[in-house]
């Protein structure tokens, strides 16, 4: 297909999203055709140009989609909580056919066969049980079932009915219900349960078996049936699937309560506040950051994407302990730091205001950690401090990207966002524009599962509260100002950088991640194989998250550093 084709594919794709955002998927593998030309080996099509400037015409599009796009996002987010999603069944021939509520819960069109919905097996069972001719007319019923679509794996309630003038038809209403840390807690002071029973209900209300609760917890699965008798005596149920069906009600009943905070945290999108600073800079711009631990020895942080200046509260502790603090400026356009002038003046304000924020904590002298994306803005800025810089710790640091080596080794989005902001920031930013309304409507989880699809190593820190938290915290400050920002940043990584590189002497550790999937720890190895001065390791059983997941290695070398 040819450039031109591709591109009117992927304009076409993009503005087919506003009519679904469930279209979304399909707009990003056509933006990634567009420069790759659906080899998936990293190759970058022939007749793709570097056009490192505006293109207006695009711009205006992604403005106009973003625009439909975000209007799209609230409608179907009110629809979703609104109506129920309705299917009907024909007993003959299996085919089914669903409202909006229903395309949206599973992830696709209709007319489809039952057996191409998403539901567990055992629905499937009782909704063909259901469909059988019965001499007397069946009664409705109620059973849990999970819809999985991709990666994620919703609980639903399904009541099944056959209509009076049924005709053959069975209909089916899910509806899904967020089973949030809030309203597990309702649930548990409502029935008096222990933290412990309290862990195994939630598996029940996830469409769990005992057996998989047990794995889980890593309790045996006596523990859990005991735990499941007391959770029977407690609620004054004879059955689990009656315990489920009255969580349910009280779920219900507690939606149309007011409450002060419905929102949680973690799904309004919004940068944290705690520990952070701002400075007036230069061009009447505001400069954010933050301080993280409370140490007399202060180390420049210079952070990547997406993880950000967050950490969990026992990292900030130990840096505490260690009379360490990080001193972690936002970069112009993220969080609460103002956008640079322009999309060519981005470097030059990042350094610019990291010197301007030196220079108000007179520091004479300063040691930088360098995390991941940043690691461009970190050596254009310790090149600025000259003699100010004294030693530096990458964590996860990049090298200056060439096309024809390191690009085979990304994950596909990395290498997508790689080359768009090389070769058609434009791109780049309408994928972001009319992206980041979709992922705010699928929440946190969805965009870093997303993210992580191929990284098991990283896709596992996700189960863990803690990090989960920390990554979300980084995910809201990257696209606080929206998706502009990326573009910036992602060009300016993406550039070459090499005389910044050799143009700073001082020690360097470099700590990479075995299990990287944006860049290879053995090729930055070999990059820096004959620098002086340099000391680089790898570290195994690590990915994108090592920020976090290499805690006691990476705190070794910043005490060291400080």
């Amino acid at each position: 297909m040819s450039l031109k084709q591709r591109y009117f594919e992927m304009l076409g794709a993009a503005y087919e999203v506003p009519a679904s955002t469930n279209q979304f998927d399909g707009f990003l593998d056509a933006a990634m055709a567009y420069f790759f030309d659906g080899d998936e080996t990293g190759a970058i099509a022939p007749d793709v140009p570097r056009y490192s400037d505006i293109d207006d015409g695009l711009d205006a599009h992604a403005n106009r989609i973003a625009t439909l796009v975000s209007a799209a996002a609230v409608r179907e987010g009110a629809a979703s909580d609104t109506f129920h999603a309705i299917l009907e069944i024909s007993s003959g021939s299996e085919q089914v056919v669903g409202n909006k509520a229903a395309a949206q819960l599973m992830a696709r069109e209709f007319p489809c066969t039952l057996v191409e919905l998403p539901l567990d097996r055992s629905a499937l069972h009782d909704i063909r049980r259901f469909m059988r001719p019965e001499p007397r007319k069946a009664q409705d019923r109620i059973i849990l079932t999970s819809v999985e679509t991709g990666l994620e794996l919703r609980a639903c309630l399904a009541l099944i009915q056959r209509p009076n003038d049924h005709e053959g038809r069975v209909v089916v209403s899910l509806s899904y219900i967020d089973w949030s840390e809030t309203l597990i807690e309702r649930l548990r002071d409502a029935f008096g349960l222990t933290a412990s029973e309290s862990e195994v209900l939630e598996g029940y209300l996830a469409n769990l078996k005992p057996k998989d609760i047990a794995a889980r917890r890593m309790r045996a699965l006596e523990t859990v049936k005991v735990q499941s008798k007391s959770i029977l005596r407690k609620t004054g149920c004879s059955r689990i699937s009656d315990v489920v069906q009255l969580c349910a009600s009280i779920a219900f009943l507690l939606r149309q309560l007011p409450q002060a905070n419905r929102v949680r945290p973690a799904e309004a999108w919004v940068t944290p506040r705690d520990g952070l600073h701002t400075l007036n800079v230069a061009e009447g711009r505001q400069l954010a950051w933050y301080r993280v631990g409370a140490g007399r020895r202060p180390v420049l942080f210079v952070h990547g994407y997406l993880q950000g200046p967050f950490f969990t509260a026992d990292f900030e502790r130990w840096l505490t302990d260690a009379d360490i603090s990080l001193i972690a400026p936002s970069r112009p356009g993220f969080g609460y730091t103002c956008p640079s002038q322009s999309r060519k003046g981005f470097e030059k304000t990042v350094v610019e205001d990291a010197l301007a924020l030196v220079g108000s904590l007179s520091l004479d002298s300063v040691g930088l950690c360098i995390h991941q994306g940043g690691a461009s803005h970190g050596f254009r800025i310790a090149r600025a401090l000259g003699d100010r810089a004294k030693r530096l710790l990458l964590i996860g640091g990049g090298i200056p990207i060439d096309e024809d080596r390191h690009l085979s080794h990304m994950d596909r989005q990395t290498r997508f966002a790689a080359i768009a902001s090389r070769h058609a920031p434009s791109v780049m930013r309408m994928v972001m524009s009319v992206g980041l309304p979709v992922y705010r409507m699928r929440g946190p989880r969805a965009f870093l599962m997303t993210q992580f699809a191929n990284a098991p190593t990283d896709l596992a820190t996700l189960s863990d509260p803690r990090l989960f938290e920390v990554q979300a915290l980084g995910l809201y400050h990257a696209v606080e100002q929206g998706g502009e920002a990326w573009v910036r940043d992602g060009a300016s990584a993406m550039a070459d950088w090499s005389d910044d590189l050799d143009s700073v002497s001082v020690p360097q550790v470099w700590l990479n991640a075995g299990d990287d999937p944006v860049i290879s720890a053995e090729q930055v190895t070999q990059h820096l194989k004959e620098r002086p001065n340099t000391v680089s390791r790898i570290l195994s059983g690590h990915g994108t998250n090592i920020l976090h997941t290499a805690a006691d290695e990476i705190l070794a070398e910043l005490v060291r550093l400080a």
